[in-house]
């Protein structure tokens, strides 16, 4: 028997340094409170261009933090809430998670997590699937910052007849985030070239136009994270150096869900690139693929600067606010019964990917 709970919605509005988008727009509230009694914080969808008086016209109602926890049976946020032990106990938190260390594996007491990376990529996600067009912005944000920090407004300008040089940029990963940098910086002008570890990595890179590097260090996406305690890795860390010395952009995203982000460029390697290059490391809020990455921070080492931010989303909040709602939206209709309950069944393989193996009876409607 499926468990069952009362849909009663919050809103949250986001605290991270940075983050301006929003979990659902007044459009998508509107959808949904047709079905179901929905709350949000005053200033939840400033970021992203959204008014309160639009949420109110959308069918919802202003509440304080305080009364939306205790009046909400599902809470939805952009990120985690980063103290979910104010939640009561017989509600469900649904949030975009980075993948490692998520709860869904460990929480036990507390609010049931409905971590929203955890289906990424699955067949049955499709337009449930929040993470993968949110990589995909931020792919394509990341191209747009790069260029701001190379000094060019555009890969390929004619001025007067002549041509600026393209620049040679590669993505490393073929995560929807790699794919549309390397498909933004194709339109841009830029010489693109791709890099992964799974079998199917070159024909998705070569679709793009880009050039495959190394088909013969194709590892599997397993074999790269058993490579991080055997030598296996230092061989293609060589390897890859020599690939990676005549770039100027390089975009790393190697991250799968639940796993820490295998180091791929170490110090050695940032020494034989070329001064000036941009690392952009989407993989940052993870551990990151270099390791020089801090997380939210821009470096410089060995001339080299190196992006790790962890809100580059952000920088397109209305556009990914829109994609992250209808999303979401799209999930919590399918957990809707017709009688307005959400309905939480472990064979279901979407929600039994997001909850893991916490306890959903304590979840029951009273």
């Amino acid at each position: 028997m499926p468990n069952v709970v009362r849909a009663r919605l919050g809103l949250l509005r986001e605290t991270f340094p940075g983050e301006r988008r929003v979990a659902l727009t007044p459009g998508d509230v509107r959808a949904l409170s047709e079905r179901m009694s929905i709350r949000f914080q005053r200033g939840c969808g400033a970021g992203a261009g959204h008014t309160d008086d639009a949420y109110v016209a959308a069918g919802a109602l202003p509440a304080v933090f305080e009364e939306l926890v205790s009046l909400s049976k599902i809470i939805v946020g952009v990120r985690r809430p980063e103290e979910t032990g104010t939640f009561e106990s017989n509600s469900v938190l649904a949030y975009l998670g980075s993948g490692a260390g998520s709860p869904a594996n460990s929480s036990r007491g507390g609010p049931l997590h409905l971590d929203l990376a955890r289906i990424s990529g699955m067949r049955d996600a499709g337009r449930m699937d929040v993470s993968s067009r949110q990589a995909a912005i931020t792919g394509h944000v990341a191209v747009l910052e790069a260029t701001r920090e190379l000094g060019l407004a555009h890969a390929m300008l004619t001025v007067d007849g002549n041509f600026v040089r393209p620049i040679a940029m590669v993505a490393i990963g073929t995560d929807p985030a790699a794919l549309q940098a390397i498909a933004t910086a194709k339109r841009l002008g830029a010489k693109t070239h791709g890099f992964g570890f799974e079998q199917s990595a070159q024909q998705k890179i070569e679709r793009l136009g880009a050039r495959f590097l190394g088909a013969d260090l194709a590892y599997s996406s397993t074999d790269i994270f058993v490579a991080q305690s055997t030598t296996e890795l230092a061989i293609l860390r060589r390897q890859l150096a020599t690939c990676l010395s005549n770039m100027q952009l390089i975009v790393t995203s190697v991250a799968p869900t639940g796993e820490p982000a295998p180091i791929l460029l170490d110090d050695e390697m940032l020494s034989a690139l070329h001064a000036g290059t941009i690392i952009v490391d989407l993989a940052a809020e993870n551990g990151g693929n270099c390791a020089s990455t801090h997380a939210g921070q821009t470096v410089d080492v060995s001339n080299v600067r190196i992006v790790g931010s962890t809100t580059l989303a952000s920088r397109a909040a209305s556009e990914a606010s829109c994609l992250f709602s209808e999303g979401l939206r799209n999930l919590i209709e399918h957990l809707l019964d017709i009688n307005g309950h959400l309905r939480f069944d472990r064979l279901d393989p979407l929600i039994r990917a997001m909850i893991g193996d916490q306890p959903i009876e304590r979840s029951i409607a009273s």
